[in-house]
């Protein structure tokens, strides 16, 4: 009956506390797993609730010299993930967010992400850096994405293809590919990370696997988007001193289960070895592993709802990786005694293909020259079906070699650690296979290129790096200073970057006054300062970017009667559009913190300051181009027309293309909170506290070109001119939330219950404001021009000031958002163990005005549940 009464007791409060603070924003959460850690076996076993004092069910700040988070395999258990993208709900200023395997998972560390004017997030990849600046490590070696370069030359009228969503080209790691069900723990560190970790510039994901003796234990999930299996096994030699492990896992996710045709799958097989060689002077360990990584993304148009009958897509990828690390460690008597050497290699083969029926609607040519200068084109038919293939075969390759030691002098205790990193990439893929004269768009410009033609990318990395221990009067001061110096060191010499260095400064700092009793319980308060710089060189795609080509219709003649009198001439520019200036993309991290431990009660505290001024984007770039213009009416009624009789007059105008540049700025201000109490028993429950308040700045950080649309007299003004703008053409984000986790642990009946109720205080997002006068005007002459007076009030330059509403500038709010999500485990006997989660049980969203309109909101429920065994 007690153990009843707790039960009832847990649901009427959270029934209390949901209506009588109907502002509240909240989630319900269940441990999911029954967890122990013991000798020889892995953390995920049968072992009934009743013999643990607790299960860690949520992330733990790590006391350190820099602000990382901790998430342990029973916590990762509890969350009951689909994919990697599921765990960040644990940091603060997070919230649980529904599956969505039908786009790229990417990353983003404290920042709000951008959003649109309802507080929606939305993927650009003017931003991208912050995803592709985020080190994913898995067992100490890179996840590397740099020689990826899938694509599907999207243009403005195909810009909604299916490709545009599940392309990662640029924006690093696709988290749907990670699964979660090998993962003995992750580390994810937010502040300003090791010198050991380079080539990033928001933070480092720390992966590490099981590799420990496991017995049989198989998963098998479903929720309403997904169905998930998992099968692993740990074998255990010599006293475990050599340890096999062996996992299995398959996902088949539809982003809408009425439609069979769409969605992703993901098949994940991966062999992991450790073994223990140990001697009176030197003991050995080294650890290797295979793994496969298989995705598919496929979307097939209903047939019936499109005006092109066929449309179908689909992206495969495949990627199979070897990883060793071998670590001797000597006498601690050595001022170096601990040797380490990771490599890894890894093979990927991506396959994008689209086939595509495009019904055109008016006479359209077809460019097909590969060669510059002027050249007779053809029409496409009508209608016709399209293949694309994009055949991408990216090859990376990882060695680091570091020696660590450790001494004491005087007073200060020194661990100290130096070494190497040189990665190399390189795409061995045939690239873009298809026809010219079927693109898959109407207004297809571009042509195919092959992959493996682009040069390797090389990445070499030192570092050094000392953690220095200095106790005084009771207090403890822990110093970490160190350097890391990055370069491209096969780089061509027309590249700013060749031959040069640079160089990351990184120092944390952390005090910890003395502890003292309180209470019968260890009582420490600590305080802590960072800085630091983070360098992420640019991707292959970036440095070796496809040509530019410019088709200038100069002769467009159809004959609806006689097709053999058609007659297209096009003029063809080919430019490099490569930027030989551009430079690396650098973050300048500062934080401040503090915290205090009382027993199993703790308060982290978080503030932060990150500015990067030099990201990664695509801009563009204007330049006059002339061609010819035929006069058509000279085109004689009968016979076959020839071009070279036909008079024509030179024309010059303007047009552009995209290239890599610096022109993305990241402003991050922030502060984070964590707090742990301790578990009541009468209830058996214990509240976490997370938390943020984040200030994000998107925004542009280099003088841009942008067109107007304005016609007079029949000729477009970008045709003669391009204003060159002082803008910022960015967006302020603010966003506050709390979460609050009630995790209930019954030890009989053996039962999980964890309730969080997150609560997004508020969303706040405006547009910077814009004046709309260009600094500048480039016209016909390819030079750029002062935008005086006289200008403005040019017939045709005038319209170069752009006039803005200022309702656009106007700082959007969104109020309160609440939501309930509830997981709930169960083990039944030794070797059973059933759980279920509910996001959005209960939601609270009010309605609220935005311009004047009236803004209704609305959820839908998410649940699913998993069954574990264990043999």
């Amino acid at each position: 009956m007690k153990q009843l009464y707790s039960v009832i007791s847990v649901l009427i409060l959270t029934i209390a506390i949901t209506f009588s603070h109907p502002f509240a924003y909240g989630k319900a959460t269940v441990a999911k797993a029954s967890v122990t850690l013991k000798k020889d076996s892995v953390g995920v076993d049968s072992v009934r609730i009743s013999q643990l004092d607790e299960v860690v069910v949520t992330a733990k700040e790590k006391v350190s010299p820099s602000t990382t988070s901790r998430i342990v395999r029973s916590a990762i258990a509890h969350l009951q993930p689909t994919s990697f993208t599921d765990l960040l709900e644990l940091l603060p200023g997070n919230i649980s967010r529904d599956p969505d395997m039908s786009s790229v998972n990417s990353i983003t560390l404290r920042e709000t992400g951008t959003l649109d004017a309802q507080g929606n997030r939305y993927s650009s990849s003017d931003y991208a850096i912050t995803s592709l600046g985020t080190l994913f490590m898995v067992d100490g070696a890179p996840i590397n994405t740099d020689a990826g370069l899938q694509s599907e030359g999207l243009t403005v009228s195909d810009a909604s293809s299916p490709a545009a969503a599940a392309i990662s080209t640029n924006k690093g790691v696709d988290m749907r590919t990670i699964s979660t069900d090998n993962i003995e723990s992750v580390e994810i560190v937010r502040g300003i990370p090791s010198a050991e970790y380079g080539n990033l510039t928001s933070g480092v994901v720390n992966i590490k696997r099981i590799r420990r003796s496991t017995p049989f234990s198989f998963r098998f999930k479903a929720d309403e988007h997904s169905k998930l299996f998992s099968a692993a096994k740990g074998v255990g030699f010599r006293g475990d001193k050599h340890i096999i492990n062996f996992d299995l896992g398959f996902l088949d996710s539809k982003s809408d289960p009425r439609v069979l045709t769409d969605g992703y799958r993901r098949l994940t097989a991966s062999a992991r070895v450790n073994m223990k060689f140990s001697s009176e002077d030197v003991s050995t360990v080294w650890n290797y592993g295979l793994d496969y990584t298989g995705g598919l993304d496929k979307t097939r148009i209903d047939p019936d709802l499109n005006y092109n009958k066929i449309d179908e897509f689909r992206n495969t990828y495949s990627r199979t990786a070897f990883t060793s690390n071998l670590t001797v460690t000597l006498n601690p008597g050595n001022l170096v005694n601990i040797f380490h050497v990771a490599t890894a290699a890894s093979l990927e083969v991506n396959r994008l293909h689209r086939h595509k029926q495009v019904a055109l609607g008016r006479p359209t040519v077809a460019p097909t020259s590969m060669q510059p200068g002027e050249s007779l084109g053809t029409y496409l038919p009508g209608e016709y079906m399209a293949d694309y293939l994009s055949d991408g075969r990216p090859f990376s390759f990882f060695l680091k070699g570091m020696a660590r030691g450790s001494h004491n002098w005087g007073i200060t205790a020194h661990t100290y650690k130096a070494g190497f990193e040189w990665t190399a990439a390189k795409n061995f893929g045939k690239g873009q296979v298809y026809d010219l004269t079927r693109p898959i768009s109407g207004s297809w410009t571009t042509r195919p290129r092959e992959y493996k033609e682009i040069p390797a990318l090389h990445v070499l990395n030192f570092f050094i790096e000392d953690d220095i221990h200095i106790p005084f009067a009771g207090n403890l001061i822990e110093l970490q200073a160190g350097m890391r110096t990055i370069q491209l060191p096969h780089i061509d010499s027309r590249y700013y970057l060749h031959g040069r260095v640079f160089l990351d400064p990184r120092v944390n700092l952390l005090w910890n006054l003395p502890h003292w009793q309180a209470g019968g319980k260890d009582f420490n308060i600590y305080f802590g300062a960072g800085y630091g710089l983070t360098t992420r060189m640019p991707t292959t795609d970036y440095l070796y970017p496809q040509c530019s080509y410019s088709d200038f219709m100069q002769l467009n003649y159809f004959d609806a009667t006689n097709q053999q009198r058609n007659l297209v001439s096009l003029m063809t520019y080919i430019d490099d559009a490569t930027n030989y200036n551009l430079r690396p993309a650098r973050n300048r991290k500062l934080e401040l913190r503090g915290g205090l431990n009382w027993g199993p009660f703790s308060l982290h505290l978080s503030v932060f300051h990150e500015l990067m001024t030099d990201g990664f984007r695509y801009s563009a770039n204007y330049a006059p181009y002339s061609y010819k213009e035929y006069d058509m009416q000279s085109i004689p009624a009968e016979g076959i027309p020839d071009i070279n009789t036909l008079p024509y007059k030179e024309k010059r105008v303007l047009s552009g293309y995209r290239y890599a540049s610096n022109g993305t700025r990241i402003s991050k201000k922030g502060i984070e909170i964590t707090l742990n109490t301790t578990r009541w028993q009468p209830l058996r429950t214990s509240l976490t506290i997370t938390g943020a308040w984040l200030h994000t700045e998107y925004s542009n950080s280099q003088d841009i070109y942008e067109t107007v649309n304005d016609v007079v007299s029949n000729t477009r003004v970008s045709d003669l001119y391009v204003g060159l703008y002082h803008t910022r053409d960015g967006r302020i984000n603010e966003q506050f939330n709390t979460n609050f986790m009630f995790d209930t642990q019954i030890k009989r009946p053996s039962l999980i219950i964890t309730s969080t109720f997150q609560f997004m205080w508020y969303v706040k997002t405006r547009t910077m404001p814009e004046n709309g006068k260009p600094i500048k005007y480039l016209a016909t002459d390819g030079l750029l021009h002062q935008y005086d007076e006289a200008a403005q009030n040019d017939p045709l330059l005038r319209f170069l000031t752009k006039r803005y509403n200022d309702a656009l500038f106007r700082t959007q709010r969104i109020p309160l958002a609440m939501y309930l999500n509830i997981k709930v485990t169960k083990p039944i006997g030794k070797h059973v163990r059933v759980a279920l989660f509910v996001n959005r049980i209960i939601d609270w969203l009010p309605d609220y005005k935005s311009n004047g309109l009236t803004i209704r909101r609305n959820s839908d429920s998410y649940f699913g549940m998993e069954l574990n065994l264990t043999l």
